[in-house]
């Protein structure tokens, strides 16, 4: 039986904005007026509860490369961020049959968490064989995806779509022309000129944007488009969704952050694709969050080896995690650039991904943040073994002090 929990101070999300400072008891995630039995209490003073958040994008690498991050360090790291929810898709792990996905599902209960799962559209990511969408589809996948790397066989890509349209489940597409963009690995621009850089071009991003729509609208499949980066695909997604096309999109969380500016540094844990892109693609970007137009934030959580990032910069494996910072990384950004800072980070981070997942929010699931608390990003800060932030060594303002799930209170760190 979970133990009453009292939190001394809080002030709690609800109805869209805080509550005042006050005491309050939980039981079973629900807030009660007079507890009884046995009482945890929390010192919450200055904190916010707010509700528990869901990660797109994140791969845990088990059990293909359990050498760079496990399930066990994933779960892990979701705790220290306030993520309840999240939706695995790894490009080690295709899921690919009903078997592959009975044995990550049954990794994955043992966690406590919701932890929801993509399928692969193709047998072990080939773009050659298709793989049984229905059967995955009835076994719970939430969606069908591409491993990260977008089939360049359009041929093959309709014929996946007309099959997984059967299934009403959305395709879940890295949106990436590589014949445009293969041998490139930053932003086509003044810096990756400047600097001799092989560099990848919007256009790369776009056409493969324009194709994909064009396929679910021949199709008639739900589409989301992982990790847009620049504005003229905010423009051609919020011209599919105005034709009413069911088109859906995230980005991601240090595309918000940053933009081509940070190559100057030479960061490789700045390393990821797609590309960092101009400061006004990142104003789009947040202006999309605004519109409507961009339903959810990614983690777009990808764990790279230490000594894969000790490297050349155009010898780096791409990939940052995020799911430690994600939230303190982001909430002072948004005052800058939302409209309703809070409540819309908190919708873009909730109720815009469960809504691409077709899942119910989380409503009795809860993290405490302290706005006022300050860490720096060290290497012991994050779980597992890696730590390829662009952040890392950094003082970030805002840190998660815990979380409250299925009933339960435990310490962030």
């Amino acid at each position: 039986m979970n133990k009453v929990i009292k939190f001394a101070g809080a002030q709690v999300f609800s109805q869209g904005k805080l509550s005042q400072s006050e005491d309050s008891f939980w039981l079973d995630g629900k807030m009660v007026d007079k507890p009884s039995g046995e009482v945890v209490e929390v010192n919450a003073k200055g904190c916010w509860l707010l509700p528990a958040l869901t990660a797109l994008g994140v791969d845990f690498c088990e059990p293909a490369r359990d050498d760079i991050y496990t399930l066990k360090a994933g779960f892990e790291a979701m705790y220290r961020g306030g993520f309840y929810s999240a939706l695995l898709e790894s490009c080690y792990n295709p899921i690919d049959s009903i078997q592959r996905l009975k044995a990550i599902q049954s990794e994955c209960e043992k966690s406590k968490l919701d932890i929801r799962h993509l399928a692969a559209i193709s047998l072990n990511y080939d773009h050659q064989n298709l793989s049984e969408m229905l059967e995955l589809s009835q076994g719970g996948a939430v969606g069908f995806g591409d491993g990260g790397e977008l089939p360049a066989d359009l041929l093959f890509l309709r014929r996946a779509f007309d099959y997984g349209s059967m299934t009403q489940k959305r395709f879940f597409m890295q949106p990436q022309e590589y014949s445009l963009s293969s041998k490139g690995y930053v932003h086509e621009g003044s810096i990756a000129d400047g600097m001799g850089m092989r560099a990848i071009p919007k256009i790369a991003e776009t056409i493969a944007v324009y194709e994909l729509i064009e396929l679910a609208r021949n199709t008639n499949c739900p589409l989301h488009l992982k990790q847009i980066t620049c504005a003229e695909s905010v423009d051609l997604i919020k011209q599919a969704q105005k034709a009413g096309l069911d088109v859906t999109c995230d980005v991601s969380v240090y595309h918000l952050l940053f933009d081509h500016q940070i190559l100057r540094k030479l960061d490789t844990n700045a390393f990821v694709l797609p590309p960092f892109r101009e400061s006004s693609d990142k104003a789009a970007l947040w202006e999309g969050l605004n519109q409507g137009v961009i339903q959810a934030i990614s983690l777009a959580h990808k764990p790279v080896l230490e000594q894969d990032k000790l490297t050349n910069y155009e010898s780096a494996v791409p990939g940052a995690i995020s799911l430690e910072i994600a939230f303190s990384a982001l909430w002072e950004r948004a005052e800058l650039y939302l409209k309703d800072p809070l409540a819309d980070l908190l919708k873009l981070l909730t109720i815009g991904p469960n809504k691409v997942m077709a899942m119910e929010d989380s409503k009795l699931n809860w993290f405490l943040f302290n706005p006022e608390a300050t860490v720096e990003l060290n290497k012991c800060f994050f779980a597992g073994q890696v730590c390829n932030s662009p952040l890392l060594r950094q003082e970030i303002n805002g840190v998660v002090q815990g979380t409250m799930f299925n009933g339960q209170w435990r310490n962030a760190q």
